[in-house]
């Protein structure tokens, strides 16, 4: 059995949190309630979630949260190739 990868479109959604995060631990973004509610994040999850439907993604959920630490986090799911994928990340340096 091969080891599991997610689509190209949730591994771009995951690298652009770890981005967003980063920007708030430097103080760019006062705070991750702030990044949540603001219309770019509206449009990045609108994007994300036509990209992992192009990659073959369906039934695509995702929500982000200000996660422990006032980071963002992203809870999601989606099936690809017939296998259901979910899970809550909240991508960080540590």
């Amino acid at each position: 059995m091969s080891a599991f990868q997610h689509s190209d479109g949730m591994l771009a959604l995951l690298s652009e949190l770890y981005e967003i995060n980063e920007r708030v631990m430097c103080g760019d973004i006062v705070s991750a309630k702030a990044a949540i509610a603001s219309t770019r994040m509206k449009k990045c999850l609108n994007h994300y979630h036509e990209a992992i439907s192009e990659d073959g993604g369906t039934k695509v959920w995702l929500r982000v949260y200000v996660a422990a630490g006032g980071w963002v986090g992203i809870n999601y799911s989606y099936e690809l190739d017939g296998v259901t994928i979910e899970g809550s990340q909240t991508p960080r340096r540590i």
